[in-house]
């Protein structure tokens, strides 16, 4: 019996974040992932992940450390590197092919993501 597709919904990170080891959904401060979080929320989803330029796909719940990383000014290389590393790491905890993905990210994070997920959305466009 085939299982259930998931609704997995996959948020960007933001610079704004507090500066002490915390929950990655509470590292971010910035009015955008905010805003971004509640409406992943709005969706109902089986799993939420956040794209971390430093970390790659980030469990809400996971402690991180502040950082410094924006792969807006990252090389091709690098963003096809981290993209490659976010494919692995999804294709662990969601089906790349079956599952449908909302992915509230710009362009340069969601770029080289969105040819290895078959059903994705892109409801809201990030500058």
């Amino acid at each position: 019996m085939p299982k259930e597709s998931q609704i997995v919904v996959l948020i960007t990170c933001v610079a704004p974040k507090v500066r002490f080891a915390t929950k990655a959904k509470e590292l971010y401060t910035g009015e955008l992932f905010q805003q971004l979080w509640s409406y992943g929320q709005l969706l109902h989803p089986d799993q939420v992940f956040i794209l971390s330029g430093k970390h790659h796909l980030l469990h809400p719940d996971t402690i991180i450390e502040p950082y410094d990383v924006n792969l807006n000014e990252a090389s091709e290389d690098d963003l096809r590197h981290w993209s490659k590393k976010v494919v692995t790491q999804l294709s662990q905890c969601a089906d790349l092919r079956q599952d449908t993905f909302y992915i509230l990210a710009n362009e340069t994070y969601r770029k080289y993501l969105t040819d290895k997920i078959q059903n994705y959305r892109v409801p809201i466009h990030i500058l």
